[in-house]
């Protein structure tokens, strides 16, 4: 029996071509599955470099503690290359960096009213300059996340 992974059937039109692919079942859930997994190793490669540069470390300086080539590094940050679990936790160890800040885990949406109520409370008893402190954090928190 031949099986056809993907078929390719061109079809034409008035307004041209048009390209049709017929997949087997299931191969759409897991195109779906592996494009969430793209997309999960480009946003932990882009909050790696983030993290990075806001150390104000080259690659070079980066890896050295880890023991990696900076080169293969950058295949990594720029999500072309999956880091792997040890050499994240690696980072993690070695960095101090939460695993948590890398990696978002799925997590119902919460009411955040209460929280921001609590946070507009304490800005209110801030001087000017402790608020351009807590201004300055929370830019620097959100680059690396």
């Amino acid at each position: 029996m031949l099986i056809i992974h993907y078929y390719h059937c061109m079809i034409m039109s008035f307004f041209g071509t048009i390209k049709l692919k017929i997949t087997p079942a299931g191969r759409e859930r897991q195109d779906a599955m592996d494009n969430r997994t793209d997309e999960t190793v480009r946003q932990i490669a882009l909050r790696l470099r983030r993290i990075r540069e806001l150390k104000g470390l080259t690659r070079e300086k980066f890896c050295e503690p880890l023991g990696e080539n900076y080169e293969y590094w950058g295949l990594i940050e720029r999500g072309e290359q999956p880091i792997s679990l040890p050499k994240l936790l690696q980072v993690c160890q070695v960095y101090h960096i939460p695993i948590e800040t890398l990696v978002e885990p799925d997590a119902e949406p919460q009411d955040t009213a209460p929280l921001r109520q609590d946070i507009s409370a304490l800005l209110g008893q801030c001087t000017p300059r402790q608020l351009e402190v807590v201004r300055k954090f929370i830019s620097d928190i959100a680059l690396a996340l």
